[in-house]
Protein backbone atom coordinates (compact mmCIF):
# COMPACT_ATOMS: atom_id res chain seq x y z
CA UNK A 1 0.00 0.00 0.00
CA UNK A 2 2.73 2.50 0.98
CA UNK A 3 4.66 1.82 -2.23
CA UNK A 4 1.50 2.30 -4.29
CA UNK A 5 0.80 5.69 -2.64
CA UNK A 6 4.40 6.78 -3.17
CA UNK A 7 4.26 5.67 -6.79
CA UNK A 8 1.05 7.62 -7.44
CA UNK A 9 2.52 10.76 -5.87
CA UNK A 10 5.70 10.45 -7.93
CA UNK A 11 3.65 9.87 -11.08
CA UNK A 12 1.26 12.75 -10.37
CA UNK A 13 3.67 15.48 -9.27
CA UNK A 14 5.21 16.27 -12.68
CA UNK A 15 1.74 16.91 -14.17
CA UNK A 16 0.64 19.12 -11.29
CA UNK A 17 3.90 21.05 -11.30
CA UNK A 18 3.80 21.46 -15.10
CA UNK A 19 0.27 22.90 -14.97
CA UNK A 20 1.22 25.15 -12.06
CA UNK A 21 4.35 26.44 -13.79
CA UNK A 22 2.51 27.03 -17.07
CA UNK A 23 -0.18 29.08 -15.34
CA UNK A 24 2.38 30.87 -13.18
CA UNK A 25 4.52 31.83 -16.16
CA UNK A 26 1.55 33.23 -18.05
CA UNK A 27 0.63 35.38 -15.04
CA UNK A 28 3.96 36.68 -13.88
CA UNK A 29 6.23 37.00 -16.87
CA UNK A 30 8.46 38.89 -17.06
CA UNK A 31 7.87 40.29 -13.59
CA UNK A 32 8.46 37.10 -11.56
CA UNK A 33 10.12 33.79 -12.21
CA UNK A 34 8.64 30.59 -10.79
CA UNK A 35 11.57 30.43 -8.37
CA UNK A 36 10.88 33.97 -7.15
CA UNK A 37 7.24 33.03 -6.63
CA UNK A 38 8.33 30.01 -4.58
CA UNK A 39 10.34 32.37 -2.36
CA UNK A 40 7.28 34.61 -1.93
CA UNK A 41 5.19 31.57 -1.01
CA UNK A 42 7.68 30.51 1.66
CA UNK A 43 7.83 34.03 3.08
CA UNK A 44 4.05 34.34 3.02
CA UNK A 45 3.93 31.69 5.76
CA UNK A 46 6.60 33.40 7.90
CA UNK A 47 9.77 35.48 7.68
CA UNK A 48 13.00 33.58 7.20
CA UNK A 49 16.70 34.23 7.10
CA UNK A 50 18.75 34.10 3.91
CA UNK A 51 20.39 30.91 5.21
CA UNK A 52 17.03 29.22 5.91
CA UNK A 53 15.77 30.09 2.44
CA UNK A 54 18.98 28.85 0.80
CA UNK A 55 18.78 25.52 2.66
CA UNK A 56 15.10 25.15 1.79
CA UNK A 57 15.76 25.83 -1.90
CA UNK A 58 18.92 23.70 -2.03
CA UNK A 59 21.12 26.52 -3.31
CA UNK A 60 24.06 28.45 -1.89
CA UNK A 61 23.62 31.61 0.17
CA UNK A 62 25.08 33.89 -2.51
CA UNK A 63 22.59 32.68 -5.14
CA UNK A 64 19.70 33.16 -2.70
CA UNK A 65 21.01 36.61 -1.80
CA UNK A 66 20.94 37.66 -5.48
CA UNK A 67 17.35 36.42 -5.85
CA UNK A 68 16.35 38.31 -2.70
CA UNK A 69 18.03 41.49 -3.93
CA UNK A 70 15.95 41.32 -7.11
CA UNK A 71 12.75 40.86 -5.10
CA UNK A 72 13.73 43.73 -2.80
CA UNK A 73 14.38 46.06 -5.75
CA UNK A 74 10.86 45.24 -6.97
CA UNK A 75 9.45 46.17 -3.57
CA UNK A 76 8.17 42.67 -2.79
CA UNK A 77 10.38 41.89 0.21
CA UNK A 78 12.34 43.70 2.89
CA UNK A 79 15.25 42.71 5.11
CA UNK A 80 15.63 43.42 8.79
CA UNK A 81 18.89 42.84 10.66
CA UNK A 82 18.74 40.07 13.25
CA UNK A 83 19.38 41.69 16.64
CA UNK A 84 20.96 38.48 18.00
CA UNK A 85 23.27 37.95 15.04
CA UNK A 86 23.97 41.16 13.15
CA UNK A 87 25.40 39.17 10.23
CA UNK A 88 21.94 37.74 9.53
CA UNK A 89 18.84 39.32 8.07
CA UNK A 90 15.22 38.37 8.45
CA UNK A 91 13.46 38.47 5.12
CA UNK A 92 9.76 39.30 5.04
CA UNK A 93 7.12 40.22 2.49
CA UNK A 94 6.08 43.81 2.00
CA UNK A 95 2.40 44.63 1.50
CA UNK A 96 3.09 44.66 -2.25
CA UNK A 97 4.70 41.22 -1.95
CA UNK A 98 1.67 39.86 -0.08
CA UNK A 99 -0.67 41.29 -2.72
CA UNK A 100 1.39 39.81 -5.55
CA UNK A 101 1.51 36.39 -3.87
CA UNK A 102 -2.24 36.37 -3.18
CA UNK A 103 -3.09 37.44 -6.73
CA UNK A 104 -0.97 34.77 -8.39
CA UNK A 105 -1.85 31.98 -5.96
CA UNK A 106 -5.54 32.83 -6.32
CA UNK A 107 -5.51 32.50 -10.09
CA UNK A 108 -3.42 29.32 -10.03
CA UNK A 109 -5.62 27.92 -7.24
CA UNK A 110 -8.68 28.57 -9.40
CA UNK A 111 -7.07 26.71 -12.30
CA UNK A 112 -6.53 23.68 -10.07
CA UNK A 113 -10.05 23.98 -8.62
CA UNK A 114 -11.53 24.04 -12.13
CA UNK A 115 -9.94 20.66 -12.82
CA UNK A 116 -11.17 19.22 -9.51
CA UNK A 117 -14.71 20.52 -10.13
CA UNK A 118 -14.95 18.00 -12.97
CA UNK A 119 -15.06 15.06 -10.54
CA UNK A 120 -18.07 14.12 -8.42
CA UNK A 121 -18.55 15.54 -4.93
CA UNK A 122 -17.83 12.25 -3.14
CA UNK A 123 -14.44 11.97 -4.83
CA UNK A 124 -13.72 15.64 -4.12
CA UNK A 125 -14.29 14.99 -0.39
CA UNK A 126 -12.01 11.94 -0.51
CA UNK A 127 -9.37 13.97 -2.29
CA UNK A 128 -9.58 16.75 0.30
CA UNK A 129 -9.11 14.28 3.16
CA UNK A 130 -6.13 12.72 1.41
CA UNK A 131 -4.55 16.08 0.69
CA UNK A 132 -4.96 17.11 4.33
CA UNK A 133 -3.05 13.97 5.35
CA UNK A 134 -0.31 14.69 2.79
CA UNK A 135 -0.03 18.26 4.03
CA UNK A 136 0.39 17.00 7.58
CA UNK A 137 3.04 14.47 6.53
CA UNK A 138 5.08 16.82 4.34
CA UNK A 139 4.84 20.01 6.41
CA UNK A 140 6.67 18.53 9.39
Amino acid sequence: MKRKVGGIIIELLPSVVRDFYTEMRSLAQPELTVFQFRILSKLFVSSRTNNELALWAGINKATMSRALTTLQKRGLINRKTDKKDRRGNFIFLTEAGKKKYKAISGVVGNMISDKIDKIDTRKQKQLLKGLEVLKEVFNK
